[in-house]
């Protein structure tokens, strides 16, 4: 009886880890509405941007070690479509600091609406792998989601694939 119980209690740990890790990230925005699903990364909490103020666009952060999310919400050309803010935000990357030029960077599309343009950067211990997510809601907003992993193992690149790959951005 006792191995029985400690078998189960076993299951419905794994269970509950499994379920935990499969819900991950999801984040809610009333204007523009959209939700933000990152399945491979932990809930986090989320706050105003620190720039919100004077940069209107950078709308929210949260970070929890080895994790940091960033949403912003530029505006778009009226009437862009995800694949055309997708486009545009991913040619934008080549002029932000640190990031590598556009033959190091990954692009793909997650879903009908989403994509994503991959990158790791290597740092004085371990490298940060960076991913920005890609999308637009209601034509006048562009959507993109920087979630940033730092690691010390350059290894971890294929598991943080793996890890978005299901991410997604839908309009709420």
């Amino acid at each position: 009886m006792k191995l029985a119980l400690h078998f189960l209690g076993t299951v419905v740990l794994l269970y509950a880890s499994l379920s935990c890790r499969a819900e991950g990230f999801v984040f809610e925005v009333d204007s523009p509405r959209f939700k933000i699903t990152i399945p491979g990364i932990p809930q986090l909490r989320m706050e105003v941007h620190p720039q919100n103020a004077s940069q209107p666009h950078l709308r929210f952060l949260g970070s929890a070690d080895p994790y940091t999310v960033a949403v912003y919400t530029p505006t778009a050309v009226e009437g862009m479509t995800p694949l055309e803010c997708a486009g545009a935000l991913a040619r934008s990357l080549a002029a932000r600091p640190g990031t590598p030029p556009p033959s190091q960077v990954l692009k793909a599309r997650l879903g009908k609406d989403t994509f994503v343009a991959m990158y790791a950067v290597s740092l004085a211990v371990g490298v940060q792998l960076n991913a920005h997510i890609l999308s637009a809601v209601g034509g006048r907003y562009c959507i993109e989601v920087h979630a940033a992993k730092v690691s010390i193992d350059e290894e971890d690149l294929a598991s943080w694939v793996t890890e978005l790959e299901n991410a997604s951005i839908e309009p709420n």
